[in-house]
């Protein structure tokens, strides 16, 4: 009976060891993954981010004159003659350009002839020195021998007297007249634009020939009695930067290293970018570095 029973177990598993193999074939058959399998699988990946890298801390700004000025004459006139041109290098005090000022040349010229003009002064000191001496003469004889009058005597006082006036009058209106020639080349040097300070002409407004209106800008003029570096840094790294403190900058096209002083940094910061104007002046630039060039600052160094 046992027998029979294991006969028939091997024939019903040679039947279904072809269904077997066709089912693995086909894919149809499940098979449990291993445990060390099923724990890889089930384990969380791993982040595959990279770290972001950190801040840069290059900060780039530009460099620029001390001052952007915008000239201008506070008379109206036409430009005769424009002594400059764009580019040109400039140094306190040199004449840009004039106006037309045949006018107020002419008037200088009166006025200094009519405050030389001495003709009446030396009258009224002869008239003085003669008066003085008559009226000491007077005085001596009326004390000495009653020769002469007590009015007569104060006739002569009274006549030097005047003439002493008459002098100081002239003295005063000398004056006058040294003042009006003054206040005429006042006028005709308010018709000349100099420069206030060293720098390079950026623009030229108006031309030669053309009409200027009083306070009318005329010429741009950059200052380059200082070249500074101005660049906006993030708040958070500006911590290191002092008023009075020096640092390395590398300026232009072709880097240059040069010294710079910080001389502002901005006390607010900007609700909007977060950043903070700062402000470095050029220690001794070499000559080939010009503002409106780009320039670095490495906080970083700091």
């Amino acid at each position: 009976m046992n027998k029979s029973l294991h006969t028939l177990q091997l024939t019903r598993l040679t039947r279904l060891r072809p269904l077997m193999s066709s089912l693995l074939m086909t894919g149809m058959l499940f098979v449990s993954p291993a445990p060390a399998q099923q724990s890889a699988a089930s384990a969380p990946a791993k982040s595959t981010t990279a770290r972001s890298a950190p801040e840069d801390s290059v900060v780039k700004g530009i460099t620029r004159c001390a001052a952007d000025l915008t000239l201008s004459l506070s008379v109206t006139g036409r430009i005769a003659q424009m002594l400059v041109q764009e580019g040109s290098v400039v140094m306190p005090g040199d004449v840009l350009f004039h106006l037309d000022r045949s006018a107020e040349s002419l008037e200088v010229e009166r006025r200094e002839v009519q405050w030389q003009g001495q003709a009446e002064l030396v009258t009224a000191r002869a008239r003085r020195d003669t008066a003085e001496s008559q009226v000491l003469a007077a005085r001596k004889i009326h004390q000495s021998s009653q020769g002469i009058s007590r009015e007569e005597l104060e006739n002569r006082e009274l006549a030097y007297a005047t003439t002493m006036s008459e002098l100081e009058r002239l003295k005063t209106v000398k004056a006058i007249e040294r003042l009006d020639y003054l206040t005429a080349k006042e006028n005709l040097e308010r018709r000349s634009l100099r420069a206030p300070t060293r720098g390079i002409v950026t623009r030229l407004i108006k031309q030669g020939g053309e009409s200027l209106q009083a306070n009318e800008a005329a010429i741009r003029l950059c200052d380059l009695s200082k070249i500074l570096f101005v660049a906006n840094v993030p708040a958070h790294r500006s911590e290191t930067l002092r008023a009075g403190g020096t640092v390395d900058l590398l300026v232009g096209y072709n880097p240059i290293k040069t010294r710079g002083k910080v001389i502002y940094v901005s006390p607010v910061v900007d609700s909007a970018s977060g950043l903070r104007e700062i402000k470095i002046e050029l220690v001794k630039p070499a000559s080939e570095i010009r503002p409106g060039v780009p320039a670095s600052l490495d906080l970083g160094k700091l």
